[in-house]
């Protein structure tokens, strides 16, 4: 019952805020047309272009669509003019304007006629569906084909079903027609190649061709057989290898890169020496056996502090015992504290000067007094 009220609660306050966010939202339409308006009688058409598609961001209605093709008109870009004129003719096909949108299509067609440039995709193997710069702007059809685009900058993408789709950017002239031949490679002819790099912002490159800065996250898609793999950063010396790629299988290449000075590069402190790593290591596991003594030595303290108060007899044996496990629980927890924090130090300052011939000594021992570590070195 209480969870229904909870439910019917929610659903009314929701009710109540949505004339709010449609209010807000409203009031952020009107304001970008009223810039868009102001835009337009001061001449600023472009200016406006950009103000009529920020209101369309916030409220699709097609009418803005027709708003954008006149500043566009108006600002001597007849390109986007038919853009957006043909887009309100596809969202409104009842409209009664569009009779008149469509003429003003084709008289802006026929200004720009001479200006088109044709542009020829060919495809190996044949039959692949060929897109300009985005998918979602619909299929120009199927290679090889011809179409006319204006000057200017493109990337031609060609799909074919089991194969690798294929890409390349264009920089259409108006002297010049594009020719376009596009290989298209079959999937099973393809692995994967996974970067791990040690620096960021580094250029990777393969076979010559810039792939991409570290971190490269996505897995790189090439044909199969061997490729040069060439990874460059300023300060560091670069990588060079040549990788074999199964075909569909997945490799992995881990680059470190190393400094001019033909050192590995490093994040901070420490030099290439595993002995400080050693050291804790050690110092991690003295502190995890002093754990397991502490423990077993508060279990026997509880147990014999039931029989104490059960008034039961105490073996002399199992104090010393006890005894012992606390002295070596003290003995472990600070030789396992100097090693780690030995160790540490030493990491730290194994690189800081020219002078490498320094240790680190550590010894420890126990007395009937309690126990007693000592650290000795030079640094």
């Amino acid at each position: 019952m209480n969870r229904g009220w909870r439910i019917a609660g929610l659903v009314f306050c929701l009710a109540l805020a949505a004339p709010t966010l449609t209010l807000a939202q409203s009031a952020d339409y009107v304001a970008a047309k009223q810039r868009a308006s102001a835009a337009f009688s001061d001449g600023r058409f472009e200016e406006a272009a950009e103000y009529f598609k920020e209101a369309f961001s916030i409220e699709p209605r097609g009418n803005l669509l027709y708003n954008i093709g006149v500043c566009y008109e108006k600002a001597n870009r007849p390109e986007e003019a038919v853009k957006f004129y043909q887009r309100y003719v596809s969202a409104l096909p009842n409209s009664p304007k569009r009779p008149a949108v469509q003429r003003k299509i084709d008289g802006l067609k026929s200004q720009l006629q001479g200006q088109y440039q044709e542009v020829n995709v060919a495809t190996s193997p044949p039959g692949a569906v060929v897109f300009v710069d985005d998918k979602a702007k619909g299929a120009l059809g199927r290679a090889p084909v011809s179409f006319k685009l204006l000057p200017g900058s493109y990337v031609i993408i060609a799909e074919l079903p089991g194969h690798e789709p294929a890409r390349q950017r264009i920089e259409l002239t108006e002297a010049v027609p594009a020719m376009v031949d596009l290989v298209l490679i079959p999937s099973d002819e393809v692995g994967t190649v996974t970067f791990m790099v040690s620096e960021r912002n580094a250029d990777v490159m393969v076979d010559g061709r810039r792939v991409g800065r570290s971190p490269i996250t996505e897995p790189l898609r090439l044909r199969a057989g061997a490729h040069d793999v060439l990874v460059m950063k300023p300060g560091f010396l670069p990588y060079k290898q040549k990788v074999d790629v199964p075909a569909g299988g997945a490799k992995r290449i881990d680059v470190q890169l190393a400094d001019e000075t033909g050192g590995l590069a490093d994040s901070g402190g420490g030099g290439g020496s595993i002995w400080p790593w050693v050291t804790m290591g050690v110092g991690v596991a003295a502190v995890g056996a002093g754990v397991f003594t502490g423990l077993s030595a508060q279990n026997l303290y509880d147990q014999l502090d039931e029989k104490r108060q059960a008034r039961e007899l105490i073996a002399p044996q199992d104090i010393d015992t006890g005894n012992n496990l606390v002295l070596y629980t003290n003995l472990a927890f600070a030789v396992g504290g100097a090693a780690i924090i030995g160790g540490l130090t030493w990491w730290l300052l194994e690189d800081t000067g020219p002078d490498r011939s320094g240790g680190v000594q550590l010894g420890g021992g126990a007395s009937q007094d309690g126990a007693m570590i000592q650290l000795m070195g030079a640094f």
